[in-house]
């Protein structure tokens, strides 16, 4: 599956939600089940490859300013609510972390059920299992690990922004 392809999936997922986080999962599902099991399996192959990319330290550090902490399992929601944002949102994000200092206030920064919506749609079309490359969800973080007190140095707007007092 294409970049193209993949985004616009996304995005289609995000605009029927609407402003409801909890129901792009449903939408993407929606989205997701006229493609064929092989054209499923591609955008999961196209999903992980997104996941991998932002599996950085400073989009940790986003994630633990945003969510005040955040976990590996807490880290890797983040990324599929990163994901769920759309191409211009995670590009960005990926550029600089800190332009997440924009985004509109929730109470959590995660979405994990989007991460499984092609695995639904998969199993519901008969497919069985949808192949998963889990060393995705294993891989060590990119880039420099900080500590607490680094970020708001690191990310100073998200810090001015989300930092518990």
């Amino acid at each position: 599956m294409g970049e193209e392809s993949f985004w616009k999936l996304i995005e289609g997922a995000k605009s029927a939600a609407g402003s409801k986080l909890d129901a792009r999962p449903i939408a993407l599902a929606r989205g997701l089940s006229p493609l064929s099991l092989p054209e499923l399996q591609a955008f999961q192959k196209r999903y992980e490859s997104y996941l991998l990319s932002a599996n950085r330290w400073d989009l940790w550090g986003a994630a633990y300013l945003m969510n005040g902490g955040s976990s590996d399992d807490g880290f890797k929601y983040f990324r599929d609510w990163l994901i769920s944002e759309g191409r211009e949102v995670f590009e960005s994000a990926l550029a600089d972390p800190d332009s997440l200092s924009t985004t509109a206030p929730q109470e959590y920064f995660e979405l994990e059920a989007f991460g499984y919506a092609a695995l639904k749609v998969f199993a519901l079309k008969g497919g069985g299992e949808l192949g998963r490359n889990f060393n995705v969800e294993l891989a060590a973080p990119a880039g420099k690990e900080w500590k607490e007190s680094d970020l708001p140095s690191l990310l100073p707007k998200l810090a001015a922004r989300f930092q518990r007092k």
